[in-house]
């Protein structure tokens, strides 16, 4: 898409939706000729920063219901009670083939690059907020391929549950180049993610690779509740069930200890506690 064209769509979509998302509430842009990205944007009144939401899997997210049971999805509004205005994305209309949504090769693709570039054009424009990108899991390529291409736009980058010993092989996300991720970098691990793709010891591996990072850093967990079926699954230390409050304080302090001297958004509180 040329970036002429880009700009048509987001000022389409700012047009007919920025009412509907100042409360909260659905966006569908077009990314690609015949594609489009529905994701739903909540902006809190205390919000000092943006986010860009990745959930695991396929990457497809309930966007009018929360509380499903991925822990980007079950864990949406901590998010804003956090003081981050958020966006949370579903697959492409295009990209329904793998679990429902989106393969990981297409995670790592110049077009899903492109159709998170005028995701986070939209939340800079709509928020005036610096952006960041999280993913979770599968979500986690999305998030780190992106980083690792240089983008500008975005202030840093959180990776949790990270994919670091696919099960087809290779070592996930520490294949991609991360040492050309050029912002802050926060790496989350539960201490007993027992998913065979996910070790916890990938969030160490990350930072070591993240050289260009200004500040990379590795946080674990610990706690929480183990009632899923599978250790992938959701309700496991891989999804850091009964402790996201926890996880989510965390990500908003990282954020915001690493948000521009001078920034404060808009009636941003003094500190997260």
């Amino acid at each position: 898409m040329t970036r002429a064209v880009l700009k048509i769509f987001l000022a389409t979509a700012l047009v007919f939706s920025s009412a509907i998302a100042a409360n909260g509430g659905i966006v569908s842009l077009k990314v690609r000729p015949g594609a489009s990205v529905d994701f739903l944007v909540v902006e809190p009144k205390n919000a000092f920063a943006a986010v860009v939401l990745f959930e695991g899997g396929g990457g497809t997210p309930d966007l009018q219901f929360p509380g499903g049971r991925g822990f980007i999805n079950t864990s949406r509004d901590r998010f804003a009670e956090n003081g981050l205005a958020f966006s949370l994305i579903d697959a492409p209309s295009d990209q329904r083939g793998f679990l429902g949504g989106m393969h990981p090769l297409f995670r790592k693709s110049e077009a899903h690059a492109k159709d998170i570039a005028a995701v986070v054009a939209w939340m800079k424009k709509k928020t005036k907020l610096p952006v960041w990108v999280v993913g979770i899991s599968m979500g986690t390529y999305s998030a780190a391929s992106y980083a690792v291409r240089g983008h500008r736009d975005i202030a840093g980058v959180v990776l949790l549950s990270s994919s670091t010993r696919p099960p087809v092989g290779g070592r996930g996300i520490l294949d991609l180049n991360l040492d050309r991720i050029q912002v802050p970098l926060l790496a989350i691990a539960h201490n007993d993610d027992a998913c065979p793709g996910t070790p916890p010891v990938g969030a160490i591996e990350i930072v070591r690779a993240a050289a260009s990072s200004p500040n990379a850093k590795a946080k674990s967990f610990a706690g929480g509740e183990d009632a899923g079926r599978r250790p992938c699954s959701p309700e496991t230390p891989h999804t850091f069930f009964r402790i996201e409050e926890e996880v989510i304080s965390a990500i908003a302090k990282f954020i915001r200890a690493n948000t521009k001297q001078g920034f404060h958004g808009r009636n941003a509180p003094a500190e997260i506690h």
